[in-house]
C-alpha cells in the first residue's frame, strides 16, 4: 500500500507543478496587452527615443535640402552641354533620379510627422508638419526651420 501511496503522491505533486506552470503561463498570456503597452510607452518615453526622434526629423529636412541643392547644381551642369549630347542625357537622367530620391525622402518625412505616438510627437514644433512634396524647383525650396 505504501508504494501505492508514493506514486499518487508523486503524480499529485507533478499535477500541482503542471497546474502551477499553467496558471502562470495562463496569467502571462492574460496581461500580456497590458503589459507589451506599458513597455512599448516606456520605451517611447525614454531619453534615447526622444533623442533620436527628435534628431531625425531634422536629419530627414536637411536631406531634403540636400536633395534640392544637388538638383540646382545639375540644372546649372545641364546649361554646359549641347542638347542632346551624350552629358547633357546623362545629367538629364540624373535630375529625374534626385527628383525621385527628393519625392521619397519627403514621403518618409511626412509619413513619421503622421506617427503621432510614437516619432512624430518629438518633432520640433520649428520644423513644418508636412512638407509638400511639390515639384522642385517651381515649388520652391524646402524650409526646415520657421523663423
Amino acid at each position: 500500500m505504501s508504494n501505492r501511496k508514493a506514486v499518487t503522491t508523486v503524480i499529485l505533486v507533478f499535477l500541482a507543478l503542471w497546474l502551477v506552470v499553467v496558471a502562470i503561463w495562463g496569467l502571462g498570456v492574460a496581461t500580456a496587452g497590458i503589459y507589451g503597452r506599458g513597455e512599448a510607452h516606456k520605451d517611447i518615453q525614454s531619453a534615447d527615443f526622444q533623442i533620436q526622434a527628435y534628431q531625425t526629423f531634422f536629419n530627414q529636412c536637411a536631406s531634403i535640402q540636400g536633395l534640392e541643392g544637388q538638383i540646382d547644381e545639375l540644372t546649372t551642369a545641364l546649361g554646359y552641354y549641347q542638347s542632346g549630347s551624350r552629358e547633357y542625357n546623362i545629367t538629364v537622367t540624373s535630375i529625374a533620379g534626385v527628383k525621385g530620391a527628393r519625392h521619397q525622402a519627403i514621403a518618409r518625412y511626412n509619413q513619421d510627422a503622421l506617427k503621432d505616438w510614437t516619432e512624430g510627437q518629438f518633432r520640433d514644433t520649428d520644423l513644418p508638419y508636412q512638407i509638400p512634396d511639390t515639384n522642385y524647383p517651381e515649388g520652391g525650396k524646402t524650409r526646415c526651420a520657421i523663423n
